[in-house]
């Protein structure tokens, strides 16, 4: 009776030692957390929308300015640091200098108005007809981009600052020559003989004399990107647009929203 008592006693607890042992089993086995998402991703698409503001960079700019925004689409390569853009900018350029003025008498233009238009008297200025010196533009870019996310040291700072090249084009829209303005005025030449001579000046905008209407640029520059979240992000960026003279180069900043896909 004894044996049978005991045997029965350690088949109850090696029942008891399997089922214990099972669970806590189930108990040590944790799960996996998943990675934190990426904010800056290879093979990836972004669309960007931004306001821009641009001024004369070179020495002769007269207080050229412009003001506009536009739009920019980038694609990342599959290493992430490296990828493709094009942006086009739609804006209100003005200045560049005061508008050139043809002048003419008897019906045929004779360009500058310094110039003596009547032999043996002197030049005559002819004020009015201000064109504006204004004009739509488009400048029209495509760059090679490079990029360093800074969250790969310091994984909350979803910043990524990056530098870019490439070229395009500026496109100068509207009337080259604005309005019209005579002048009747006594000359008096060398010998004292005076006749009375009418003039007119036409204004002819210097943005177009100095862009012309379509104008081959270098575009380079550099700015910094923070995401918020792995789809949408704040940046800012400048650039030196490089126009054929240093006269005619602009310094463009732009600020926008980014989305990136």
């Amino acid at each position: 009776m004894r044996k049978s008592i005991v045997l029965a006693l350690l088949v109850l607890a090696s029942q008891a030692a399997v089922v214990f042992a099972g669970e806590s089993s189930k108990q040590v086995i944790a799960p996996t957390s998943p990675p934190p998402p990426e904010f800056f991703r290879s093979n990836e698409f972004d669309i960007g929308a931004f306001g821009t503001y641009a001024t004369g960079a070179g020495s002769e700019t007269d207080s050229l300015h412009a003001w506009g925004g536009g739009l920019d689409l980038t694609y990342w390569f599959p290493w992430k640091y490296a990828g493709v853009r094009f942006q086009g900018t739609g804006a209100s350029l003005n200045g560049g200098g005061g508008n050139d003025r043809n002048q003419k008498s008897g019906g045929q233009f004779v360009g500058d108005p310094d110039v003596t238009v009547v032999p043996g008297f002197p030049a005559v200025a002819v004020s009015g007809g201000d064109s504006g010196n204004s004009a739509a533009a488009a400048i029209l870019t495509g760059d090679l981009m490079l990029r360093l996310p800074l969250d790969e040291f310091w994984p909350k700072v979803h910043l990524a600052p990056y530098v870019f090249a490439g070229f395009g084009d500026i496109l100068v829209f509207g009337d080259v020559n604005g309005g019209m303005a005579s002048q009747t005025v006594t000359v008096t030449n060398s010998a004292g003989v005076s006749k009375q001579e009418t003039f007119t000046a036409q204004e002819v905008n210097s943005l177009h004399v100095n862009y012309g209407s379509d104008r081959v640029l270098g575009h380079f520059g550099g700015g910094l990107e923070y995401r918020f979240t792995p789809h949408i992000g704040l940046f800012g960026e400048a650039a030196l647009d490089v126009v054929n003279r240093s006269s005619n180069n602009l310094l463009q900043v732009n600020c926008g929203l980014r989305f990136a896909f």
